[in-house]
């Protein structure tokens, strides 16, 4: 989502959507990890992709429209850490089309509270590239300020998951029989303004519908809603507070165009297009091949 929508996204922990927004030379690009089921086993491959159409619009007028794939693009072993790198692909109908990769590792999907904590299990990421073309591979590292002020400690977004039982729905791909997930997520946050004391809610409803048919996500219809409220008062007159009053309301689709196997990534350095197994197999071809010269030259 964008301006409005994407801030509140971000500081409610931006893992609605599925998107996570971030800046990158004055772009927007989105990080899909948050879409992945995490509740079950990872049963996808190498090459495993999924698509999107996603519209969103808020009461302040901002809108957006385009078409948002997955792709399971390879995987790489950080530190005995086994992990898998997912590229998002954000395709507008204005505007270049967007890359972004993230190295996740697969200890997410034991951790009965991964979504939220995403960024946890996030070892590095791909946003941009380099001078002479290739890939910027950046290891994620928490900012200082995070482990100063320790706002998931103090303040934590809370959340609320309920199971709204079995329905079908229908998506650009087809029909599906799906698991219906109501989440609910939000965070207040009171700041000093003057000489007054200004208290921001940020609430998110984000209704989904799961089925294993669907690869990496499961994924196949959500639908989302955010708010946007505040109060002020005179600092020390919190009685006098006016009502808490909604600045903005925004409503976002995410519905399943297609998925499949096989999409070759567009940002992943080609090394690391293979799964660990296949990684570790090429690198003892050559160790094996050099051992009958040594031998000979001794």
């Amino acid at each position: 989502m964008r301006r409005a929508i994407r801030l509140l996204l971000l500081v409610v922990a931006a893992l609605s959507l599925g998107v996570l927004p971030a800046r990158a030379q004055g772009q927007a690009i989105m990080n899909g990890i948050g879409l992945l089921d995490y509740a079950h086993k990872p049963h996808f491959r190498v090459g495993d992709w999924a698509k999107y159409h996603m519209q969103s619009s808020s009461q302040l007028g901002v809108t957006d429209d385009y078409t948002l794939t997955v792709l399971v693009a390879g995987e790489e072993d950080f530190w005995g850490d086994p992990c898998f790198w997912l590229e998002t692909w954000v395709d507008m109908p204005s505007g270049p089309p967007q890359t972004r990769a993230a190295l996740m590792s697969y200890e997410i999907f034991t951790d009965s509270s991964a979504t939220e904590r995403l960024l946890l299990y996030m070892r590095k990421m791909i946003t941009m590239l380099n001078e002479d073309g290739t890939p910027r591979v950046d290891i994620n590292k928490p900012a200082a300020s995070t482990l100063k002020a320790r706002h998931d400690v103090k303040n934590p977004v809370t959340w609320d998951r309920d199971s709204l039982g079995v329905d079908t729905v229908q998506t650009p791909k087809g029909t599906f029989t799906a698991r219906m997930i109501l989440l609910k997520q939000g965070k207040g946050v009171t700041q000093a303004v003057g000489d007054s004391s200004i208290y921001t809610e940020l609430r998110e409803d984000r209704t989904s519908w799961y089925t294993n048919d669907v690869p990496i996500t499961h994924l196949a219809r959500e639908d989302i809603v955010t708010t946007s409220s505040r109060k002020s008062w005179l600092i020390g007159r919190s009685g006098d507070a006016t009502a808490l009053n909604i600045r903005d309301k925004g409503v976002g689709t995410a519905r399943l165009i297609d998925f499949g196997h096989g999409l070759e990534p567009r940002i992943l350095p080609m090394h690391l297009r293979r799964t660990i197994a296949e990684q570790r197999a090429a690198a003892r071809g050559p160790a094996r091949a050099a051992r009958p010269t040594a031998a000979r030259k001794q």
